[in-house]
């Protein structure tokens, strides 16, 4: 009956002994709690407010004010969050805001440099830097976009290839054409007319 009491009185000194680095562990604790719990509120207050710009931008447009919708979407833009800021740019690509391509450009490398995109979002951007390239790219420029994701098993690599393979048959560089193509015929669950693949391939072989 006597050790009860006796291991009472040794766990009590044992914690006051280290009395000042359970407070230390426990004050440490608390300010990461708290740390954690105010990065989530700002980062919830910036989302929320990037979409209200967002939306206060597609307004804009709808009454027909795009310049000052497109001052909004660049600032959105600059913000490199990875929802907002992509939308934003779609957008000044789909209205057709901007005329300069350096410009857009631009705005593709602000994007493709926030870190938080995932890897297939990154690579969906790439793809669409290479479409808005596509006209008038210059070949090396397209196949550094492209080359990362076709070599890779990504969900965007069937498009990466057919934009090549098509880009080629453009320019009557058939054989690289005809390559690109032969690669997606292997391919299974692209969503990809392979039909109109294959008389791609008769075509660039006549």
């Amino acid at each position: 009956m006597e050790e009860q009491p006796q291991q009472k009185k040794n766990i009590l000194e044992i914690i006051k002994s280290n009395l000042k680095i359970i407070i230390i562990i426990l004050s440490l604790l608390i300010t990461v709690l708290i740390a954690f719990s105010w990065v989530k509120y700002a980062s919830d207050t910036k989302k929320t407010s990037l979409s209200e710009s967002f939306v206060d931008a597609k307004i804009l447009l709808s009454q027909k004010n795009p310049k000052q919708a497109l001052e909004v979407l660049k600032k959105i833009i600059e913000k490199k969050d990875s929802t907002y800021s992509v939308l934003s740019l779609y957008l000044v690509i789909d209205q057709d805001l901007v005329s300069d391509n350096n410009e857009i450009l631009k705005y593709f490398d602000e994007v493709l440099s926030i870190n938080a995109l995932s890897n297939e979002d990154h690579n969906l951007i790439k793809l669409k830097k290479a479409i808005f390239l596509s006209s008038d790219a210059k070949e090396e420029d397209l196949l550094d976009l492209l080359n990362p994701i076709i070599n890779s098993e990504s969900v965007w690599r069937a498009q990466s290839i057919k934009l090549l393979a098509d880009y080629y048959f453009y320019l009557k560089e058939y054989n690289k054409a005809e390559q690109y193509y032969s690669k997606l015929l292997v391919l299974e669950n692209t969503n990809i007319d392979m039909r109109e693949i294959r008389n791609r391939i008769k075509a660039s072989k006549k």
